[in-house]
C-alpha cells in the first residue's frame, strides 16, 4: 500500500469520528421529532373525540376512527415524514459506523508484518 493510500486511510478514519457525532446528533433530533408528531396525533385524535357537539359524531367505534383519519390526515402524513427521516438518519449512522470499523480493520491488517 501506498504512502498516499495510508494517509488517506489515516485522514478518513481521524473524520469518521465527527461525521458519526452529526450522525447520532441528526438521528436524536429525527427521534425527538418522531416522538412529537405522535403526540401531536393522540392530542388531536383526543381533541376531536373530547369535545362535545364536535365533528366526530359516528355512532359505532369504526365511524368515529374513521372521521377521526379523515381530520387527522396532515398529521398522519407528517408522521410518516419523521418515520422516514428517522429511518434515513438512522441509516446513515449505521453506514458511517460500519465504514469506521471498515478502516479500522484495515488498518490494523497493515500493523501485521508481512
Amino acid at each position: 500500500m501506498s504512502n498516499t493510500t495510508k494517509q488517506k486511510l489515516i485522514d478518513r478514519l481521524l473524520e469518521l469520528p465527527a461525521e458519526i457525532e452529526v450522525a447520532e446528533e441528526a438521528a436524536l433530533q429525527a427521534h425527538s421529532r418522531l416522538v412529537t408528531a405522535k403526540e401531536l396525533i393522540l392530542w388531536k385524535e383526543d381533541s376531536l373525540l373530547l369535545t362535545e357537539n364536535g365533528p366526530i359524531t359516528g355512532k359505532n367505534a369504526e365511524t368515529r376512527a374513521a372521521q377521526v383519519r379523515s381530520f387527522t390526515k396532515n398529521e398522519r402524513e407528517a408522521l410518516a415524514d419523521a418515520e422516514m427521516e428517522l429511518k434515513n438518519a438512522s441509516s446513515r449512522l449505521e453506514r458511517l459506523h460500519v465504514e469506521f470499523k471498515a478502516l479500522r480493520a484495515v488498518a490494523d491488517l497493515l500493523k501485521v508484518p508481512a
